[in-house]
């Protein structure tokens, strides 16, 4: 007699176990289409040999004695699995919320040590109070830039005078992260990094204590991006075009970094916010008596230094999307800007603001921004960015009040499940006088290429190509980007990215 284990182990011997069960007593079949299938298939040969059966009536009430029995083991074994995956073998709580860590694998504690297509390695303890999820985010890049006219001593790390073109290979971005569980309701994030021109350090380092099951609230303490930007907030190895925006450099994340501080957050159906104290924008890895924020520069955030103290907040509200039992439409939102793999449509309004104080100068950052993703493949993302600066003191800029205004914008399509053309353009405003070196004010860089995914955004390749009208007022090499204010400058990029 054939042990119907095997239908739980392979699809061996299927067709005489489902035969024999169907002629016993069906099954929930509505529970188990696959099965229902393969016994309609299966009845056929029943039938065929229903007349010798007949002629040997002691033969089957034996078998079929054994085989209720069989049946009925393998019954009890068949809930137990079903049992199982609808617990996914989780019996402890589970944190109320995922914080606002722009890593989609915090959720990591809901699988057992192994590997999960979705998130990657996960190791967790028995008694599931203790899950670790390493990673790791090797960018490996060829770029170009050409640059018309360039004057003779540009400040550029670059100088060449006249038209100049750069072209090379560099590993851009390289970390390395951990993050998942320390109990039930304590959550962590740990990156390291050694990107292109730095030396290996700390990024970031962080944990987050979760009030309670059922409750909206957790608090954040540690070192983390400063949480006001969405474009930065997105992990690096989910970003649509190669980089991150000109704009963002100037204006946005690439002048506040990361920050030290506590951080409150609440999420609860639709509406996400945080609230931030901190050591001041970009303080990085500094002591507790030292200054962060920026001196001398081409940025937004330029003179507002030594800093004494920051605060900064966010908020989001979901206008299209539905949370439900078993899905976060804003795992969605704050893991990629591209639509691969959404199950949703979302709309999300964000927006946010830091204020750094730092003696007699300040600073306030603040933005707005919409994102839209369906699940047709369709996305796109805009934002307004904003510095306002008060200059009493001068710290590398002239004093005075500076207000630096920039946008972006940027669409992408899914034409195939892998490849993914995309369009973005961002302008930057930086007045005259507010900074060295510049010739105009005005910045802008337009953005054409395309995504092809091998395996998601674990495995993909990208190729894109900017074109600047103006140049760009300072260097920003992990950009590809070279200075040449005033003049014309081509950037095309190609990168090939792992991520596990």
């Amino acid at each position: 007699m054939v042990a119907y284990q095997s239908i739980l182990d392979g699809p061996s011997d299927l067709d005489l176990a489902v035969n024999s069960i169907f002629a016993i007593r069906p099954l929930r079949l509505g529970k188990y289409p696959a099965l229902a299938i393969a016994m309609i298939f299966g009845f056929l040969p029943c039938v065929a040999h229903a007349d010798d059966a007949s002629t040997q009536p002691t033969s089957a009430q034996q078998d079929n004695v054994e085989l209720r029995s069989e049946v009925n083991q393998l019954k009890t074994k068949v809930e137990k699995l079903e049992a199982n995956q609808s617990t996914g073998g989780q019996t402890s709580p589970q944190p109320a919320i995922v914080p606002n860590t722009n890593q989609s694998s915090f959720d990591a504690f809901r699988f057992t040590s192994g590997y999960d297509p979705a998130i990657g390695f996960v190791l967790r303890s028995d008694d599931n109070e203790f899950s670790l999820h390493p990673g790791f985010v090797f960018d490996f890049r060829n770029m170009t830039s050409y640059r018309e006219k360039l004057a003779p001593n540009s400040g550029s790390e670059v100088p060449k005078a006249g038209y100049s073109t750069e072209n090379g290979f560099d590993i851009t971005r390289a970390r390395l992260t951990f993050d998942g569980r320390a109990t039930d309701y304590v959550t962590y994030f740990v990156q390291f990094q050694d990107d292109q021109g730095t030396s290996f350090g700390l990024l970031d380092a962080y944990w987050a204590y979760h009030f309670g099951k059922d409750s909206p609230f957790a608090l954040k303490v540690g070192q983390f991006k400063d949480p006001i930007w969405h474009e930065r907030n997105l992990s690096e190895a989910t970003l649509l075009t190669v980089d991150r925006s000109l704009v963002d450099f100037l204006l946005g994340s690439g002048q506040t970094g990361r920050v030290q501080g506590v951080d409150l957050m609440y999420d609860e159906d639709r509406l996400r916010t945080q609230l931030v104290f901190h050591d001041g924008f970009n303080s990085l890895n500094t002591k507790f008596f030292d200054a962060g924020g920026l001196g001398a520069g081409v940025t937004g955030g330029s003179g507002v230094t030594p800093t004494n103290f920051g605060a900064s907040g966010r908020a989001e509200f979901m206008l299209i999307g539905d949370r439900t039992s078993d899905f976060n439409p804003y795992t969605e939102y704050d893991k990629q800007f591209t639509a691969v793999g959404d199950k949703q449509d979302i709309l999300v309004l964000g927006g946010g603001a830091d204020f750094t104080q730092a003696s007699s100068n300040d600073a306030l950052f603040h933005t707005a921004d919409l994102q839209y993703d369906t699940t047709c493949g369709f996305s796109a993302y805009g934002a307004y960015l904003g510095t306002y600066r008060d200059i009493h003191v001068n710290q590398g800029v002239t004093k005075g009040f500076y207000y630096d205004p920039g946008f972006v914008f940027q669409l992408a399509y899914l034409v195939t499940p892998k490849i993914e053309p995309f369009a973005r353009y961002d302008y930057t405003y930086l007045p005259l006088g507010s900074t060295t070196g510049l010739l105009t004010g005005e910045v802008q860089e337009i953005t054409l290429g395309a995504n092809y995914y091998l395996y998601h955004h674990n495995l993909k390749f990208t190729l894109d190509a900017s074109w600047l009208p103006n140049g760009a007022p300072s260097d920003s090499d992990a950009l590809g980007i070279l200075k040449d204010s005033g003049h014309s400058e081509f950037v095309v990029r190609a990168q090939f990215q792992l991520a596990i």
